[in-house]
């Protein structure tokens, strides 16, 4: 969609940005910044003369994949470039605009280790990134790098990047105007993502659920091989994407959509929360959300978030708010597999829903019991479709015959109880 120049004047002066400062660097100037960066050697990961020297030397090419650091990876079908050049006016407006919005509430709402990790990056300018620039910053700082997708890819090829420390990115920008998406673009991954590499805790949970994908995915590779007939392999496949599935969901609920508790206050970290100026305080003030405070060294409340349904259509109803960023720290691989495998064996919880346990900070105006789902389903009344899919997920549990060869631990009896109260 094309815009005419009092439109984007009016658009500009709405989100208080000066359309003469919407000015991308040209290749000369991008070329020498970056020079300059590759130079740097005071940083926590420098760059070798001998990665330094060929990729500057490529910089005047579209950026695909991050070429910094001995690890590769291949994006086939989903590989994609930015073409700095070919970005529009209207694109880099979009930019400035978001950036402008977004720097009230995140100043209000971010908690501090964000704020300082973005002063790390050119993220909080008047036009989008170059990325050849922005992955050398990014790897210089924290030892990943990125790696340019063409579209929203499957979970197995995100989770890994992870494993290998590159975060896909996308080079599609939100129109102007538009503040909340289903799906990413360049406001959520650079202007929400980037940032949080530099909080520790996150940048390793980020790569410790690449490992727990890797570990599911090959255990389902050799289990297929082993199959010796249709169904047997259709099984298997669809047990370990319930398990994707499940570890999926802890890190929507932290890496994504996380609070933490910060000098007694909810402070944001989630890059879903913060790449929005408008969920961004809805997470934190608006009575009509739930925000629980969970402590993910407990698997009680780990298992918690692995249970836990949602929809990516709309702000959340429920928000998680962990106790620290040590405790995240605990979410390793192996906890991971342990929690989403008791996650197989209960019911799981709607986003709307609190139970027993759950440490309470705002029941949300629209938060329900476990089984008004049910009552809802039965009595044909609305119900949104997360609470509709854990309903029937549940009946479909209860139904069938009790795995008596899977005994549940302390932690995960402790949610069942909870559940079933």
């Amino acid at each position: 969609m094309s815009f005419s120049n009092s439109e984007l004047e009016n658009f500009a002066v709405k989100h208080g940005v000066t359309l003469d400062t919407v000015a991308p660097p040209n290749s000369e100037e991008r070329h020498k910044a970056l020079k300059q960066l590759l130079q740097n050697n005071d940083v926590p990961f420098p760059i070798s003369q001998e990665k330094a020297g060929p990729y500057l030397d490529n910089s005047h090419k579209p950026f695909g994949i991050g070429t910094l650091s001995e690890e590769k990876i291949d994006l086939g079908e989903y590989q994609n470039h930015q073409d700095y050049d070919s970005l529009t006016f209207e694109e880099h407006l979009s930019w400035a605009c978001l950036i402008k919005d977004q720097k009230e509430t995140k100043e209000r709402y971010a908690c501090k280790e964000y704020l300082q990790g973005e002063d790390s990056f050119p993220i909080k300018g008047t036009t989008i990134p170059d990325y050849h620039f922005l992955n050398a910053r990014l790897y210089q700082q924290t030892g990943w790098q990125l790696a340019t997708v063409s579209t929203i890819i499957p979970s197995s090829l995100f989770f890994h990047c992870h494993r290998h420390r590159f975060f896909p990115v996308t080079t599609m920008m939100r129109s102007l105007g538009t503040d909340y998406l289903e799906e990413p673009d360049i406001g959520h991954d650079l202007a929400g993502h980037i940032a949080t590499f530099t909080i520790p805790q996150v940048a390793q949970v980020m790569n410790n659920h690449g490992v727990a994908h890797e570990w599911i995915s090959e255990q389902m590779r050799k289990e297929l091989i082993s199959a010796k007939t249709q169904e047997e392999s259709e099984r298997v496949t669809s047990e370990a994407e319930q398990l994707l599935l499940y570890a999926g969901r802890i890190y929507w609920f932290t890496v994504e959509f996380g609070l933490v508790m910060q000098e007694n206050k909810m402070v944001a970290f989630g890059a879903g929360i913060l790449s929005s100026p408008g969920e961004t305080p809805y997470s934190i003030e608006s009575p009509k959300a739930t925000r629980i405070l969970i402590d993910p060294t407990s698997d009680r409340d780990l298992l918690r978030l692995a249970a836990t349904d949602y929809l990516i259509d709309e702000y959340q109803k429920t928000y998680f708010v962990m106790k620290d960023f040590e405790s995240l720290s605990s979410i390793t691989p192996e906890r991971i597999l342990s929690v989403i495998e008791e996650a197989k064996h209960i019911p799981h919880l709607g986003w709307r829903d609190i139970v027993e346990g759950d440490n309470v900070i705002n029941s949300g105006a629209e938060a329900m019991t476990p089984g008004e789902k049910f009552q809802k389903l039965s009595q044909g009344r609305p119900i949104d479709e997360a609470s509709k899919r854990v309903a029937l997920r549940n009946l479909e549990l209860a139904e069938s015959q009790p795995d008596e060869a899977f005994a549940l631990s302390p932690s995960g009896k402790l949610l069942l109880e909870s559940i079933l109260h």
